[in-house]
């Protein structure tokens, strides 16, 4: 219970920043953000988009959390990818968010990041909200 009580208040913020956020450049660009904020970012490899909505995937970690970062052909696919997104975190904490073509997947299934405060910043980042 505890963990779906702190899943819904990560949602929720998520969804009150998504109004006036811009969206990410690219791939690329969203990896570079994450270092420039002093994030821990692993090595980022191909992963398997297919259960994502065809997205062109890729998967490591940051600070300890698990980040799928997926992009697609236009913003309408990076959206309808969101609920696959969300069923790839489980009953961890996390969040799927997309943002104009890109959707980000974040997951902390080794309950590394009890204050969600990673997860926080890595949505910030991917949002445009921090630097």
């Amino acid at each position: 219970m505890r963990a779906a009580s702190r899943l819904l208040a990560i949602a929720a913020v998520a969804a009150a920043l998504t109004a006036c956020d811009k969206a990410p450049a690219a791939p690329d660009a969203v990896l570079d953000g994450w270092k420039k904020a002093g994030l821990q970012v692993s090595a980022f490899t191909a992963a398997q988009g297919a259960g994502l909505g065809g997205g062109t995937c890729q998967s490591g970690t940051i600070n300890v959390v698990d980040v799928t970062l997926c992009h697609y052909a236009d913003e309408k696919a990076a959206k309808a990818a969101e609920e696959a997104g969300l069923a790839t975190v489980g009953d961890a904490t996390g969040v799927s968010i997309a943002q104009g073509k890109m959707l980000l997947v974040v997951a902390d299934r080794r309950k590394a990041d009890p204050s969600g405060k990673t997860i926080d910043q890595v949505t910030k980042v991917f949002r445009g909200r921090q630097k």
